[in-house]
C-alpha cells in the first residue's frame, strides 16, 4: 500500500485538530457556553463542565500533533474519531431540539456548535464531521495494516 496517501491524510486531519484545538484555548469562556448549551454534562458541581471546557481542546491538540508527528498516530486516530463522533450525536440531538422549539427547517439551521469556528450551518458542520470520523477511522486502519507489514 502507499504509504504517502495515509500520512497526507493524517497530516491534514492533525492540522485540522491543532487548529480547532487553539481556537477553543483562545476563547475558552465561549467553548465552555457552547458545552453547556448540550446539556449534556451536569451543571452541578461545576469542575466537571469547567474540566471538560479546559481538556477537550488539549486532547484535539495532543492528538493533532501525534497525527502530524507520527507516533501514536492510530491511538490518536481512533480517539479523535471517538470524540468527533460524540460531538457529532450531540450536534445531531441539540439540532432536532431547536428544531422542535423553533421550528427552523433542517437545511436552515445553524448555530455555535463548539467547534471554535463561530456560528457554523448544521448540515455542513455534520458532512465535515463525517469526513472527519471517516478520515481518523481510515488512518487508524490503514496505520495498522502498514504497521503490519
Amino acid at each position: 500500500m502507499n504509504r504517502l496517501l495515509p500520512r497526507v491524510i493524517a497530516i491534514t486531519l492533525g492540522i485540522v485538530l491543532l487548529v480547532y484545538g487553539v481556537q477553543k484555548l483562545d476563547e475558552p469562556s465561549d467553548f465552555l457556553k457552547s458545552i453547556h448549551a448540550y446539556g449534556i454534562l451536569p451543571t452541578q458541581p461545576p469542575w466537571i463542565l469547567n474540566l471538560t471546557a479546559i481538556g477537550l481542546p488539549w486532547i484535539e491538540i495532543i492528538c493533532g500533533l501525534a497525527l502530524v508527528i507520527g507516533p501514536l498516530r492510530r491511538g490518536a486516530a481512533l480517539l479523535s474519531a471517538g470524540v468527533i463522533s460524540v460531538f457529532t450525536t450531540a450536534i445531531l440531538v441539540r439540532s432536532f431540539q431547536i428544531m422542535d422549539t423553533d421550528g427552523t427547517a433542517f437545511l436552515n439551521l445553524a448555530f455555535d456548535c463548539g467547534c471554535g469556528s463561530g456560528t457554523v450551518i448544521i448540515w455542513q458542520k455534520l458532512l465535515f464531521n463525517g469526513a472527519l470520523i471517516a478520515g481518523t477511522a481510515w488512518v487508524a486502519w490503514v496505520d495498522r495494516r502498514i504497521q503490519a507489514s
